[in-house]
């Protein structure tokens, strides 16, 4: 229920005092103590936090097509992860000791992805399963299914993925599930190195229920900016929902378009919060 600044003085001043503190803590510029927004950082923080993974998975993905040794010799390492490739069999093997990788996280496990043909051939599927695969101590429990959607090398199209009932194991009692329905739209001119792989796009939508139990929903409505060269989104905005709470709408903005660097701003209603892709602010 909104409730006014003068009925939450009223209500307690420990309430209130609470509530100035979450948001001072978060870096908000504008303060509304009139909401509760700690459920709002918790959907926001676990969309960031899972999405991170999906897209540093199918940028695995597509290095590993790019990259003639691994292609050939069908071994390799990308990303700090060691990497194996049977021709056979299309399956790639992406595996992490405890590694912390360019973008702050410390990965653990194997990312295996299996493809019904060539990576670049219209029609394929690969299937993504993470065994015993976790970042940051979270595990993902789950496969992520891709299409290539008219796909051919040097020109356009994209990659659909579909994932239902995915499950980022926060703790022992925490965890966040997820259902999206997402695009990777490869650019127009793809080169045989990744190092010089142009950025990329990403749209779509998805559902789930937080680690703190709030159903959300969210779509993306400015393309999101995957720079192969930074390890963090660069630019885009999300539309969140949320519609048990106080504020049921706000937004996630990613806004590095001129520079690298893992910052992330939270918009609910005008509260905004400065925030930061790393584990120790991911963890509300």
């Amino acid at each position: 229920m909104i409730r006014p600044i003068h009925s939450c003085i009223h209500a307690g001043v420990l309430v209130l005092s609470a509530l100035i503190l979450l948001s001072a803590a978060a870096g908000c510029k504008k303060k509304n103590t009139a909401y509760d927004l700690r459920p709002n950082l918790n959907v926001a923080d676990d969309i960031v936090f899972t999405e991170r993974g999906l897209f540093h998975t199918f940028d695995l993905l597509l290095k590993a097509n790019l990259d003639s040794n691994i292609m050939h010799m069908g071994v390799g390492t990308i990303d700090k992860a060691l990497v194996s490739y049977s021709s056979s069999s299309r399956r790639f093997t992406f595996y992490y000791q405890n590694k912390y990788c360019a973008d702050s996280v410390l990965r653990n496990g194997n990312i295996v992805i299996t493809l019904s043909g060539d990576f670049f051939t219209s029609g394929t599927g690969a299937t993504v399963e993470f065994q015993n695969y976790s970042e940051d101590s979270r595990q993902f429990i789950g496969q992520d299914i891709l299409l290539n959607a008219i796909l051919v090398l040097g020109g356009n199209g994209s990659y659909a993925s579909t994932i239902v009932n995915l499950a980022i194991v926060k703790d022992s009692v925490h965890s966040t599930l997820w259902n999206s329905q997402l695009n990777y739209h490869i650019p127009p001119v793809l080169k045989m190195k990744p190092d010089s792989l142009v950025p990329f796009t990403i749209t779509g939508t998805g559902n789930g229920r937080s680690s703190g139990t709030y159903d959300f929903s969210f779509q993306v409505s400015t393309p999101l900016l995957n720079d192969i060269y930074c390890p963090w989104i660069r630019q885009g905005v999300m539309q969140i929902s949320v519609p048990s709470v106080d504020v049921t709408t706000g937004t996630i903005e990613y806004v590095n378009k001129d520079k690298c660097n893992n910052k992330v701003t939270y918009n609910f209603e005008g509260s905004v919060f400065e925030w930061w892709i790393i584990r120790k602010k991911l963890n509300y």
